[in-house]
């Protein structure tokens, strides 16, 4: 049984505990007993919080205090450490003894406050934690709003595109017959006049003669140069967004002074 002797000193009464603490963490808690001037005054056990009972056998008087740590649950070998109150061969006298009981009164507080504030720290990390778990399923809830927001979106663009491009589409097969054969046939226009069995009715003769001769005004012109400007200028997904344009000014046409006036500072700029 290995002996260890020593000066009391708290300092070393406190790393013995700490062991035996972080044993009890491990899983693996470590029995130990402890004597004051050869007195057991902590049975045998492993349940921490009976260690400093020994402190209340504590006395001016005091000689030494003893601690065994046994090496496992099934085995009486154990390491003693052997705590002296005695200065070499004279005894401590009253006044130092009772300082130094002192001290170890202000460690013990010192060590609680110490515990106290370890407990509360790991309250806070807690609660730190499961801010965080609850922020992350907030985050995710978030995520699928906002996917579900971008469909939405997507599926109102379509519908605008839609509209403009049906309000757009009815005016071009409305004028079919007077639009250049480039632009007939980008808008899958049929221009062609219908033939009967008994040749061109008189509603569509006339309209193919009048569609060979009737002059364009200046207004129609314009349009139409417009849409030839479309066509060249523009990629597909240019008109389709042009479309899409149209079709929210059409929902929505308070916001075309909106519209207008940002285009024209961005002309002066």
């Amino acid at each position: 049984m290995p002996i260890v002797e020593e000066r009391y000193e708290q300092t070393r009464v406190d790393s013995l505990r700490r062991s035996l603490q972080r044993e009890s963490d491990k899983g693996k808690p470590r029995d130990y007993e402890i004597f004051v001037d050869g007195f057991k005054v902590v049975p045998r056990t492993s349940d921490l919080n009976e260690f400093d009972d020994y402190e209340q056998e504590i006395r001016t008087n005091t000689r030494n205090v003893s601690f065994l740590l046994f090496d496992g649950p099934g085995t009486n070998r154990n390491t003693r450490y052997s705590f002296s109150f005695h200065n070499n061969q004279q005894s401590i006298e009253q006044p130092a003894t009772l300082g130094e009981i002192d001290q170890i009164v202000a460690q013990k507080l010192s060590d609680r406050e110490r515990d106290y504030e370890l407990n509360r720290l790991r309250e806070k990390l807690q609660e730190a934690q499961e801010q965080i778990e609850e922020a992350e399923e907030y985050s995710g809830t978030l995520q699928a709003r906002i996917a579900e927001l971008e469909q939405e979106s997507k599926g109102k663009m379509m519908k605008w595109g839609d509209l403009g491009a049906s309000i757009l589409m009815g005016v071009l097969r409305n004028h079919a017959h007077k639009l250049p054969q480039g632009l007939s046939g980008l808008f899958d226009l049929d221009t062609t006049p219908k033939i009967t069995d008994g040749g061109l009715n008189e509603s569509q003769e006339g309209r193919a003669s009048y569609s060979k001769t009737e002059d364009f005004d200046e207004h129609t012109r314009s349009r139409l140069a417009l849409l030839e400007q479309m066509q060249q200028r523009l990629s597909e997904q240019q008109i389709i967004g042009v479309l899409n344009i149209i079709g929210y000014l059409t929902e929505h046409p308070a916001e075309i002074p909106t519209i207008i006036a940002l285009l024209t500072e961005n002309l002066k700029t």
